[in-house]
């Protein structure tokens, strides 16, 4: 709208209009046409994968899911024995995921294992046995200290 009340014409105007507005071009339908739009930089398919292909292939998504394993697998660890409310619950959780099972989650233990080429079975077992050994040295620790 204007000052005036008036509601403007916001119309594209042709060239040389005479109005004292400087000229616009009018979009044509051709503008939007589908195969001009999404072949504007005349890059063919071999072309586009030749420049987004990688070396390794999916390496920095493949660091992110180690991250994510590695933190889990750091947290049950560092609080396996946790005396605080917030450090159990930290724990729980990190065990939760770590054994669950039927999990088809993207982000689930089993998922992430399968693409790091690690068989989660196998790092269950290891992490129980760890926690075995880990009870054991913590109940004989105060009989060996007195």
């Amino acid at each position: 709208m204007t000052e005036h009340g008036k509601v403007e014409d916001l119309t594209p105007r042709a060239k040389g209009s005479t109005d004292g507005d400087p000229p616009v071009e009018r979009l044509t339908a051709d503008a939007y046409d589908a195969v001009t739009l999404f072949d504007a930089d005349g890059v063919d398919g071999p072309q586009y994968w030749d420049t987004v292909r990688r070396a390794t292939p999916a390496e920095p998504e493949r660091r992110l899911l180690l991250a994510i394993l590695e933190d889990a697998l750091a947290c049950y660890r560092k609080n396996s024995c946790a005396r605080t409310a917030k450090k159990q619950t930290a724990f729980r959780e990190a065990e939760e995921w770590i054994f669950a099972r039927d999990d088809e989650r993207f982000l689930g233990f089993e998922s992430i294992c399968t693409v790091l080429a690690i068989e989660p079975s196998y790092l269950r077992r290891g992490l129980l046995e760890w926690k075995s050994r880990k009870a054991k040295a913590s109940a004989n620790a105060p009989a060996e200290a007195a």
